[in-house]
């Protein structure tokens, strides 16, 4: 009985250690569906605690799920450029989204931009139930029209309380939680899985 108490004791332990995967921000439903031309939509946010950054995407209007070869970059504040990624049709949707992993990024608490080029492509705003992840805090958004197709900085900010236009995201944690082909169980189910099987098991000695 023992060793099974010092194995589920160890299971636990591990569970805990496994961090949030997400994007920063998620809805549960997109507000509107327009576009007038293309945009360099920047989305100002805060890290308040540690993060790591694994992925960048864009929006996909749930009308046809398509993206259109949409450029996205993340600025420090300082405007240095810390990744880009192209988003194209080839990536799974993922809550609205499509997403590039990229290498992992460690943000530590700081101000940060990520903006994303509209290409004519369908932007929502005023979505239902927008929130924040609790390691995120939303500054502004800022946005520009697009001439080169580049997700530049964008200066100037404009503060919303609906978080504004919905163009570009960022994902912090585990990327196989959106990479579709390679999505493996949740560390968490899978820990509860083996919690379960030394349930049933020490059964038979109590």
């Amino acid at each position: 009985m023992k060793k099974y108490i010092s194995s589920l004791l160890l299971l636990l332990s591990l569970s805990s250690g496994y961090a949030y995967a997400g994007p920063i921000y998620s809805f549960d439903q997109p507000g509107n569906a327009f576009t007038n031309g293309s945009w360099d939509f920047a989305l100002n946010f805060q890290v308040l605690n540690e993060v790591t950054v694994t992925g960048l995407g864009y929006y996909a209007d749930p009308a046809s799920g398509a993206v259109d070869d949409n450029a996205v970059a993340l600025y420090d504040s300082n405007r240095n450029l810390l990744a880009s990624v192209v988003v194209d049709n080839s990536y799974d949707v993922f809550d609205f989204f499509r997403y590039v992993t990229i290498d992992a990024l460690v943000l530590a608490p700081g101000f940060y931009q990520v903006v994303g080029v509209s290409r004519g492509d369908n932007y929502t705003w005023d979505n239902i139930n927008h929130v924040f992840d609790p390691n995120i805090a939303y500054v502004s958004n800022s946005w520009a029209s697009d001439f080169d197709g580049i997700a530049n900085f964008v200066s100037g900010t404009k503060s919303d309380t609906q978080f504004g236009f919905s163009g570009p995201n960022v994902f912090i944690g585990d990327s196989t939680a959106f990479t579709g082909a390679n999505r493996v169980p949740a560390p968490g189910s899978v820990v509860l899985l083996g919690i379960g099987l030394l349930l049933v098991g020490a059964r038979r000695f109590i």
